[in-house]
């Protein structure tokens, strides 16, 4: 099944958008919309760059369509056609509803709007991580996933990866943390936010669990305090759980946010 997408420039987000939209014949519902560049205002016309952005198509019936051309030279009696062939489903589907929502108990409800509400907050998030990234003059995409009830994803792709990532994480540490604000801002309750590219997380895990055991060691045969440089709490999280169940040592922080840090000591 061929993608159908497409992409549309004009001097603000809303513009492109618009644009797109009104030249395709469709609404907001029926597409995916990626901010490729959020475009810059510049100073007295200097550095001033238009906004750019992508529509992907997500409409099941439109998706049947072999192409954007397709889409885009629907006639007007298609589109009534298609609209009164969706006017139809969706008066059967109410009707059908209205029956099945007897039975559904208050929790249902309430469980059914939280996912709505947190996929909602999770693609504002995503869209604000891409544009802040657009702004650093880095090109990127973005896929969101809601791990579990208290864990939501935001995976980049880029061929900056390096860039994006930075000294042992730095730069991919603090847009998580501005991805973890924005999402409390939006969303209430407590969901960790994480960012992760080229799989990163998993592999700077690894690291700091064979740094903590090698430390530990050296911790023990010099019987002095290891100190380590200051890291998040999640990343010093990870070397106090691979450290719980050595009998000989044992591990605290020390120093304040953000320059706290992990300590092992010998018993």
């Amino acid at each position: 099944m061929p993608v159908l997408e497409k992409i549309y420039i004009a001097n603000t987000v809303e513009n492109a958008i618009q644009t797109g939209l009104n030249e395709l014949n469709l609404n907001e519902k029926q597409v995916k919309i990626e901010v490729i560049n959020p475009g810059k205002k510049g100073f007295f016309g200097l550095g001033k760059s238009n906004a750019e952005v992508k529509l992907v198509i997500i409409d099941p019936e439109l998706k049947k369509l072999p192409s954007i051309s397709a889409i885009q030279n629907r006639t007007k009696e298609d589109i009534k056609s298609c609209d009164d062939d969706a006017g139809k489903i969706v008066v059967e589907k109410a009707e059908i509803a209205s029956e099945s929502e007897k039975t559904l108990s208050v929790n249902q409800n309430d469980k059914l709007n939280k996912q709505q509400s947190k996929e909602n907050a999770l693609m504002q998030v995503e869209n604000y991580i891409v544009g802040i990234i657009h702004e650093m003059g880095l090109n990127i995409t973005a896929n969101s996933a809601i791990k579990n009830s208290s864990e939501v994803l935001i995976n980049l792709e880029s061929s900056d990866a390096a860039r994006i990532i930075g000294k042992r994480g730095q730069v991919l540490n603090s847009l998580q943390l501005l991805a973890q604000n924005y999402y409390n801002h939006i969303e209430k309750g407590y969901t960790t936010v994480t960012l992760d590219i080229e799989n990163y997380r998993e592999k700077r895990k690894e690291t700091l669990q064979n740094l903590a055991l090698n430390m530990s060691k050296k911790a023990v045969a010099t019987r002095k305090p290891v100190k380590f440089e200051p890291m998040p709490n999640y990343e010093r999280k990870i070397m106090h759980q691979i450290l719980t169940n050595i009998e000989n040592i044992e591990t605290y922080s020390e120093g304040r946010e953000p320059h706290r840090y992990l300590v092992i000591k010998a018993r």
